[in-house]
């Protein structure tokens, strides 16, 4: 399904109220919102998700390697560390039960905090790594009980399984939650209910949401889970327990926000399918050029809907700011050329040709004023610098007609510091395009004797050099 306003875009919102499919740069999303709201009736759009538009989890596994050498993550590890040091050494020296596993459950919990965070953040389309004080706010949901209570009832159930079918049931138990375990806490994670990530229903659902790719997720996920549990028994193995703990908590934070990370990322992939929200605007490209397109998106729309009032007012917004005036007005002056309103053509069109910049962009500039006059004959631009670039892109004789008009010098363009230049442009056309060099001397006489001085000089007296010479060389010939 494409966007209706841009049919080379894929679309991402569709309107109930207005039956029209937009793409994700032509509504209007504002942050802390449900959903972004369509431009036409204002009523909040549906998703139509985002697993076909965005790079598949399987293709960003060195991006999620990556995630813990994010500033945030690297200072979490390192504080992590040195807390799990800490209390290797005060379980070394107070060798009693009851504290040892009190100050386990701290360190767990801290660790659990920050690794729902990660995917709780990924899940929105934020990859981008918490700090521990978002961590320690996250945690306020009581996550590291959830998780504890969690695998308490999860034994509880493979206990009685135990009593009513044998030993037999153990294995097969086992390797069902294997299965089932990155499903489970990508639901406890996002709905913060114990009941829903024990419900077997939910698990089954979250795993037909993602579908065959879940194979995946849970094959990296079992790896991760085999490593560390390789390392947690050499670490215990070969070091003292003061060494073996920053190092083991160390290894075990890095590789399940790995791990969190990717879980984040498919919650984002297929929110949609799993019935999960996001952070619209997470979507949205957040540079100069993503502001410009959706602006420009919206501008679209209104203008193919009719709204032309609401499209100005849409360029109007993007034309004060400076980086993005000249497209702005462009496209204005084409809006008020299809609604056959000629003040507001010549309006823009005086804007757009006051750009000091317009040299870079002088074949533009050209085809623009070719559509203006087709519209509205008489019009020039009101500055002798946009009339020089105009006549320096017009390099054929069809031209001569516009370069006499755009030559014509009104009573304003005597002050205009910018005069000589076009006095040159003219002397140029006339001997390049016209082959007149006849007309082109007197041009550059005329200008060398009114402005002798000015960074036109070199110029002036090179082409008046050629012109000589041409006519020299031509009763010979």
């Amino acid at each position: 399904m494409n966007c209706k306003y841009h049919t080379q875009d894929k679309a991402q919102w569709y309107c109930h109220q207005c039956d029209i499919s937009f793409c994700v740069n032509c509504c209007d999303i504002n942050p802390r919102e449900i959903a972004p709201r369509c431009l036409l009736c204002r009523t909040h759009l549906e998703s139509y998700g985002v697993s076909d538009k965005v790079t598949p989890f399987w293709n960003k596994l060195s991006e999620f390697n990556k995630y813990p050498w994010q500033e945030n993550a690297s200072k979490f590890l390192l504080t992590y560390m040195g807390i799990a040091f800490v209390i290797g050494l005060i379980t070394d020296f107070i060798p009693l039960v009851m504290i040892q596993l009190l100050l386990l459950l701290a360190l767990y919990s801290i660790g659990i905090g920050y690794v729902f965070t990660v995917l709780t953040r990924g899940a929105r389309g934020n990859m981008n790594a918490p700090s521990y004080d978002e961590a320690l706010v996250f945690n306020s949901d009581s996550m590291t009980f959830k998780v504890i209570l969690l695998y308490i009832e999860l034994i509880g159930l493979g206990y009685i399984g135990y009593l009513i079918f044998g030993g037999g049931f153990i294995l097969p138990y086992i390797a069902i939650l294997s299965f089932c375990s990155p499903a489970m806490l990508i639901v406890l994670a996002m709905e913060k209910h114990v009941s829903s990530a024990l419900n077997p229903a939910r698990i089954a659902s979250c795993i037909r949401a993602v579908g065959w790719p879940y194979l995946l997720l849970f094959g990296f996920s079992f790896l991760i889970d085999l490593g560390l549990e390789f390392a947690q028994g050499q670490l215990h193995f070969w070091l003292p327990q003061a060494i073996a703990y920053p190092l083991l908590f160390g290894v075990l934070a890095y590789f399940y926000i790995v791990k969190f990370s990717m879980f984040g990322y498919v919650a984002f992939q297929y929110h949609t399918e799993l019935g999960y929200g996001i952070d619209a605007e997470n979507l949205l490209e957040n540079d100069d050029t993503g502001v410009v397109k959706r602006l420009m998106a919206k501008a679209d729309v209104y203008i193919q809907e009719g709204r032309f009032e609401d499209a100005e007012d849409v360029l109007y917004d993007l034309a004060n700011d400076k980086a993005h005036t000249v497209k702005a007005l462009e496209r204005l002056v084409r809006l008020n050329i299809v609604r056959r309103n000629p003040v507001g053509v010549v309006k823009a069109a005086n804007n757009y040709y006051k750009n000091p910049k317009l040299a870079t962009i002088g074949g533009d500039a050209l085809r623009l004023y070719l559509e203006i006059i087709g519209f509205e004959a008489r019009f020039k631009p009101t500055n002798a610098g946009a009339r020089t670039v105009l006549i320096n892109h017009m390099k054929h004789k069809r031209y001569e007609e516009d370069v006499n008009k755009l030559s014509a010098i009104n009573e304003k363009l005597q002050t205009d510091v910018n005069l000589p230049w076009l006095m040159l442009a003219r002397a140029r056309f006339e001997s390049e395009v016209m082959n007149n060099d006849t007309s082109a001397l007197q041009m550059l006489n005329k200008l060398l004797s009114k402005y002798p001085r000015g960074g036109h000089q070199r110029e002036a007296e090179q082409l008046r050099q050629v012109c000589q010479s041409m006519q020299q060389k031509l009763p010979s010939a």
